[in-house]
């Protein structure tokens, strides 16, 4: 007969390999809170390119100043959500392995690449009309590979940022705030707040 403390020890033992290989192979750490800010600053940025930069694939007076607006958007963004991720794998004792970095990595890079290459050619060509559908479908790409190794939630969010690209992609120019709005806006706000609620912050 097991004693109880050889039995405590036991289920011990397994919920840590459980964690282990949640951490090698699957990223549990993804920052629900952190994506609604995004969500939020996101938002900020299509209101501000709206009322004092305009956008600049219509002509905006400040084309400069609208795309460094959405520069900023990205790297406070990614700040934010990297810092959500470490803080919630610390919380959740489920350290991330560097397996699972490079599958990451493998899975966002590529089309996260060619959307840095498609912005520096439109904007170097001056037909930035098609930037809201680059932004949109590159990062949706590369949402829902990088889904791969994540919780559902995210994989879903990939795919309606896929959507609101060929929503961009069929409307006129003057609409591609209102679609970054709808996509980098309202999309993390919505799986943001539901992994957030589901998926432990």
């Amino acid at each position: 007969m097991i004693d109880p403390p050889t039995t405590q020890s036991a289920r011990e033992d397994l919920l840590y390999i459980r964690r282990t290989l949640e951490a090698a192979g699957q990223l549990t750490a993804v920052p629900g809170k952190c994506l609604m800010a995004a969500g939020f600053f996101a938002i900020a940025g299509a209101i501000f390119n709206s009322f004092v930069t305009g956008a600049p694939w219509v002509g905006g007076p400040y084309p400069q100043g609208a795309l460094a607006t959405w520069a900023a958007v990205l790297c406070i963004s990614l700040a934010i959500v990297l810092h959500g991720i470490y803080r919630k794998s610390r919380q959740m004792c489920t350290p991330i392995q560097p397996p699972l970095v490079r599958k990451l990595l493998w899975s966002l890079c590529p089309a996260l690449f060619v959307g840095g290459l498609l912005t520096h050619l439109s904007v170097q060509s001056g037909n930035m009309g098609w930037l809201p559908v680059i932004w949109l479908g590159c990062y949706g790409a590369a949402v829902t590979n990088g889904g791969q190794v994540s919780v559902p939630p995210v994989r879903y969010m990939g795919i309606c940022f896929l959507v609101a690209a060929g929503g961009a992609a069929i409307s006129p120019a003057g609409a591609g705030l209102a679609w970054l709005a709808a996509g980098f806006g309202w999309l993390h706000l919505v799986f943001g707040a539901y992994i957030a609620r589901r998926h432990n912050g």
